[in-house]
Protein backbone atom coordinates (compact mmCIF):
# COMPACT_ATOMS: atom_id res chain seq x y z
CA UNK A 1 0.00 0.00 0.00
CA UNK A 2 2.82 2.42 0.90
CA UNK A 3 4.46 1.70 -2.43
CA UNK A 4 1.24 2.56 -4.25
CA UNK A 5 0.88 5.83 -2.30
CA UNK A 6 4.45 6.83 -3.15
CA UNK A 7 3.85 5.97 -6.80
CA UNK A 8 0.67 8.06 -6.80
CA UNK A 9 2.59 11.00 -5.31
CA UNK A 10 5.25 10.63 -8.01
CA UNK A 11 2.65 10.54 -10.82
CA UNK A 12 0.78 13.48 -9.33
CA UNK A 13 3.84 15.71 -8.97
CA UNK A 14 4.92 14.76 -12.49
CA UNK A 15 1.49 15.61 -13.90
CA UNK A 16 1.29 18.98 -12.12
CA UNK A 17 4.76 19.94 -13.33
CA UNK A 18 3.97 18.82 -16.90
CA UNK A 19 1.03 21.24 -17.05
CA UNK A 20 3.35 24.22 -17.14
CA UNK A 21 6.45 22.76 -18.78
CA UNK A 22 7.72 25.16 -21.43
CA UNK A 23 5.07 27.76 -20.59
CA UNK A 24 6.19 31.33 -20.05
CA UNK A 25 3.31 32.19 -17.71
CA UNK A 26 3.42 28.85 -15.91
CA UNK A 27 1.00 28.59 -12.99
CA UNK A 28 -0.65 31.89 -14.00
CA UNK A 29 -2.62 29.87 -16.57
CA UNK A 30 -4.37 28.19 -13.64
CA UNK A 31 -6.20 31.45 -13.05
CA UNK A 32 -6.05 33.05 -16.51
CA UNK A 33 -7.98 30.43 -18.51
CA UNK A 34 -10.93 30.14 -16.08
CA UNK A 35 -10.92 33.95 -15.77
CA UNK A 36 -11.47 34.32 -19.52
CA UNK A 37 -14.42 31.89 -19.38
CA UNK A 38 -15.85 33.63 -16.32
CA UNK A 39 -15.66 37.07 -17.95
CA UNK A 40 -17.35 35.73 -21.07
CA UNK A 41 -20.27 34.19 -19.14
CA UNK A 42 -20.55 37.26 -16.91
CA UNK A 43 -20.63 39.65 -19.89
CA UNK A 44 -23.21 37.64 -21.85
CA UNK A 45 -25.57 36.72 -19.02
CA UNK A 46 -25.17 39.66 -16.64
CA UNK A 47 -24.47 42.62 -18.91
CA UNK A 48 -26.21 41.67 -22.18
CA UNK A 49 -29.07 39.45 -21.02
CA UNK A 50 -29.35 41.19 -17.63
CA UNK A 51 -29.84 37.80 -15.97
CA UNK A 52 -30.72 37.69 -12.28
CA UNK A 53 -30.12 34.29 -10.70
CA UNK A 54 -32.91 34.76 -8.15
CA UNK A 55 -35.85 37.07 -8.80
CA UNK A 56 -36.39 38.00 -5.14
CA UNK A 57 -32.76 38.21 -4.01
CA UNK A 58 -30.01 40.66 -4.80
CA UNK A 59 -27.20 38.17 -5.35
CA UNK A 60 -24.67 39.37 -7.94
CA UNK A 61 -24.61 37.10 -10.97
CA UNK A 62 -20.83 36.70 -10.76
CA UNK A 63 -21.11 35.26 -7.24
CA UNK A 64 -23.82 32.87 -8.36
CA UNK A 65 -21.72 31.69 -11.30
CA UNK A 66 -18.52 31.19 -9.31
CA UNK A 67 -20.23 29.31 -6.49
CA UNK A 68 -20.30 26.18 -8.67
CA UNK A 69 -18.26 26.95 -11.80
CA UNK A 70 -14.84 25.80 -10.57
CA UNK A 71 -16.32 22.53 -9.30
CA UNK A 72 -17.72 21.93 -12.79
CA UNK A 73 -14.33 22.66 -14.38
CA UNK A 74 -12.67 20.17 -12.02
CA UNK A 75 -15.27 17.51 -12.82
CA UNK A 76 -15.28 17.93 -16.60
CA UNK A 77 -11.51 18.17 -17.00
CA UNK A 78 -10.88 15.34 -14.55
CA UNK A 79 -13.34 13.04 -16.31
CA UNK A 80 -12.03 13.74 -19.81
CA UNK A 81 -8.41 13.29 -18.77
CA UNK A 82 -9.19 10.17 -16.75
CA UNK A 83 -11.08 8.63 -19.68
CA UNK A 84 -8.03 9.09 -21.91
CA UNK A 85 -5.41 8.19 -19.30
CA UNK A 86 -4.94 4.54 -20.28
CA UNK A 87 -4.76 5.27 -24.01
CA UNK A 88 -2.35 8.18 -23.51
CA UNK A 89 -0.01 5.98 -21.47
CA UNK A 90 -0.30 2.94 -23.74
CA UNK A 91 3.45 2.22 -23.84
CA UNK A 92 3.72 2.30 -20.06
CA UNK A 93 0.65 0.08 -19.64
CA UNK A 94 2.02 -2.48 -22.12
CA UNK A 95 5.60 -2.60 -20.87
CA UNK A 96 5.57 -1.76 -17.14
CA UNK A 97 3.86 -3.69 -14.37
CA UNK A 98 2.15 -1.27 -12.00
CA UNK A 99 -1.40 -0.59 -10.75
CA UNK A 100 -3.00 0.91 -13.87
CA UNK A 101 -5.77 2.38 -11.76
CA UNK A 102 -3.31 5.05 -10.61
CA UNK A 103 -3.44 6.66 -14.07
CA UNK A 104 -7.09 7.83 -13.94
CA UNK A 105 -6.73 8.57 -10.22
CA UNK A 106 -3.70 10.81 -10.81
CA UNK A 107 -5.28 13.00 -13.48
CA UNK A 108 -8.56 13.24 -11.55
CA UNK A 109 -6.81 14.52 -8.42
CA UNK A 110 -4.56 16.78 -10.49
CA UNK A 111 -7.56 18.40 -12.19
CA UNK A 112 -9.23 19.07 -8.85
CA UNK A 113 -6.07 20.62 -7.38
CA UNK A 114 -5.68 22.76 -10.50
CA UNK A 115 -9.19 24.22 -10.41
CA UNK A 116 -9.51 24.55 -6.64
CA UNK A 117 -6.83 27.25 -6.86
CA UNK A 118 -9.37 29.36 -8.74
CA UNK A 119 -12.09 28.55 -6.21
CA UNK A 120 -9.88 29.62 -3.29
CA UNK A 121 -9.17 32.93 -5.04
CA UNK A 122 -12.92 33.41 -5.50
CA UNK A 123 -13.54 32.78 -1.79
CA UNK A 124 -10.85 35.32 -0.86
CA UNK A 125 -12.52 37.97 -3.05
CA UNK A 126 -15.98 36.91 -1.87
CA UNK A 127 -14.93 37.39 1.76
CA UNK A 128 -14.17 41.07 1.10
CA UNK A 129 -17.85 41.85 0.48
CA UNK A 130 -19.59 39.05 2.38
CA UNK A 131 -19.05 37.78 5.93
CA UNK A 132 -18.15 34.13 5.59
CA UNK A 133 -19.91 31.57 7.76
CA UNK A 134 -18.27 28.49 9.30
CA UNK A 135 -20.86 26.52 7.32
CA UNK A 136 -18.69 27.19 4.27
CA UNK A 137 -16.55 24.27 5.45
CA UNK A 138 -19.43 21.98 4.46
CA UNK A 139 -18.20 22.43 0.90
CA UNK A 140 -15.37 20.01 1.72
CA UNK A 141 -17.40 16.79 2.22
CA UNK A 142 -19.42 17.56 -0.92
CA UNK A 143 -16.19 18.14 -2.82
CA UNK A 144 -14.85 14.79 -1.58
CA UNK A 145 -18.05 13.06 -2.70
CA UNK A 146 -17.79 14.74 -6.10
CA UNK A 147 -14.20 13.53 -6.35
CA UNK A 148 -15.35 9.94 -5.73
CA UNK A 149 -18.12 10.44 -8.32
CA UNK A 150 -15.58 11.75 -10.85
CA UNK A 151 -13.06 9.01 -10.17
CA UNK A 152 -15.71 6.32 -10.48
CA UNK A 153 -16.74 7.61 -13.90
CA UNK A 154 -13.07 8.05 -14.79
CA UNK A 155 -12.35 4.40 -14.02
CA UNK A 156 -15.40 3.34 -16.02
CA UNK A 157 -14.60 5.30 -19.18
CA UNK A 158 -10.84 4.75 -19.03
CA UNK A 159 -11.45 0.99 -18.97
CA UNK A 160 -13.94 1.13 -21.86
CA UNK A 161 -12.13 3.57 -24.14
CA UNK A 162 -9.28 1.21 -25.17
CA UNK A 163 -11.96 -1.13 -26.52
CA UNK A 164 -14.38 1.52 -27.87
CA UNK A 165 -12.43 4.51 -29.16
CA UNK A 166 -15.55 6.54 -30.06
CA UNK A 167 -16.30 6.97 -26.36
CA UNK A 168 -13.93 9.95 -26.22
CA UNK A 169 -15.98 11.97 -28.73
CA UNK A 170 -19.29 10.87 -27.19
CA UNK A 171 -18.11 11.86 -23.72
CA UNK A 172 -16.98 15.33 -24.85
CA UNK A 173 -20.41 15.98 -26.36
CA UNK A 174 -22.19 14.56 -23.30
CA UNK A 175 -20.23 16.88 -21.00
CA UNK A 176 -21.37 19.91 -23.00
CA UNK A 177 -24.95 18.76 -22.57
CA UNK A 178 -24.50 18.19 -18.84
CA UNK A 179 -23.09 21.69 -18.43
CA UNK A 180 -25.91 23.52 -20.19
CA UNK A 181 -28.57 21.33 -18.54
CA UNK A 182 -27.35 22.05 -15.01
CA UNK A 183 -27.94 25.18 -12.88
CA UNK A 184 -24.45 26.63 -13.21
CA UNK A 185 -25.00 29.61 -15.52
CA UNK A 186 -28.67 29.96 -14.55
CA UNK A 187 -30.67 29.01 -11.46
CA UNK A 188 -33.23 26.24 -11.17
CA UNK A 189 -35.82 28.95 -10.44
CA UNK A 190 -35.18 30.48 -13.89
CA UNK A 191 -36.30 27.28 -15.62
CA UNK A 192 -40.03 26.82 -16.33
CA UNK A 193 -41.43 24.37 -13.81
CA UNK A 194 -42.55 21.85 -16.45
CA UNK A 195 -38.96 21.62 -17.75
CA UNK A 196 -37.17 21.29 -14.40
CA UNK A 197 -37.41 17.51 -14.50
CA UNK A 198 -34.74 17.62 -17.22
CA UNK A 199 -32.34 19.33 -14.83
CA UNK A 200 -33.04 16.83 -12.07
CA UNK A 201 -32.15 13.94 -14.39
CA UNK A 202 -28.67 15.47 -14.54
CA UNK A 203 -26.41 14.40 -11.63
CA UNK A 204 -24.46 17.66 -11.84
CA UNK A 205 -27.59 19.55 -10.78
CA UNK A 206 -27.42 18.06 -7.30
CA UNK A 207 -23.77 18.99 -6.81
CA UNK A 208 -24.10 22.51 -8.26
CA UNK A 209 -27.23 23.39 -6.28
CA UNK A 210 -25.60 22.06 -3.10
CA UNK A 211 -22.57 24.33 -3.50
CA UNK A 212 -24.89 27.30 -4.14
CA UNK A 213 -26.89 26.58 -0.98
CA UNK A 214 -23.75 26.36 1.15
CA UNK A 215 -21.82 29.30 -0.31
CA UNK A 216 -24.57 31.80 -1.13
CA UNK A 217 -27.14 31.00 1.58
CA UNK A 218 -25.06 29.43 4.39
CA UNK A 219 -27.44 26.47 4.43
CA UNK A 220 -27.15 22.74 3.99
CA UNK A 221 -28.80 21.32 0.87
CA UNK A 222 -32.10 19.45 1.30
CA UNK A 223 -31.76 15.98 2.78
CA UNK A 224 -32.93 14.38 -0.48
CA UNK A 225 -30.07 16.11 -2.32
CA UNK A 226 -27.56 14.74 0.16
CA UNK A 227 -28.97 11.20 -0.16
CA UNK A 228 -28.87 11.38 -3.96
CA UNK A 229 -25.28 12.66 -3.94
CA UNK A 230 -24.19 9.88 -1.57
CA UNK A 231 -25.89 7.30 -3.79
CA UNK A 232 -24.43 8.74 -7.01
CA UNK A 233 -20.91 8.78 -5.57
CA UNK A 234 -21.13 5.24 -4.18
CA UNK A 235 -22.68 3.74 -7.32
CA UNK A 236 -20.22 5.52 -9.61
CA UNK A 237 -17.18 4.45 -7.57
CA UNK A 238 -18.25 0.82 -7.11
CA UNK A 239 -19.31 0.31 -10.74
CA UNK A 240 -16.21 2.03 -12.07
CA UNK A 241 -13.90 -0.02 -9.87
CA UNK A 242 -15.56 -3.34 -10.71
CA UNK A 243 -15.55 -2.72 -14.47
CA UNK A 244 -11.98 -1.39 -14.45
CA UNK A 245 -10.79 -4.46 -12.54
CA UNK A 246 -12.60 -6.76 -14.98
CA UNK A 247 -11.28 -5.13 -18.16
CA UNK A 248 -7.73 -4.12 -17.20
CA UNK A 249 -6.26 -7.53 -18.07
CA UNK A 250 -7.02 -6.90 -21.74
CA UNK A 251 -5.49 -3.40 -22.00
CA UNK A 252 -2.14 -4.59 -23.33
CA UNK A 253 -3.85 -6.60 -26.09
CA UNK A 254 -6.00 -3.76 -27.47
CA UNK A 255 -3.71 -0.74 -27.03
Amino acid sequence: MLTHINLLKYFLIRDLKARYAGSGLGVVWTVLMPLIQILLFWFVFSEILKARPYANMQIPYIYFLLSSFFFWLAFSEGLMRAANSINENAEMVKKVSFPNILLPLTVTISSYIHHMVGFILFIIIYSITVTLSPSLLMVIPFLVLQLFFSFGLGMLFSSLLPYLRDIGQILATALQGLFFLSPIIYSIEAVPEKLRIILFLNPITYFASSYQKIILFNKLPPVENIIIILALSAISFICGFVIFKKLKSGFADVL
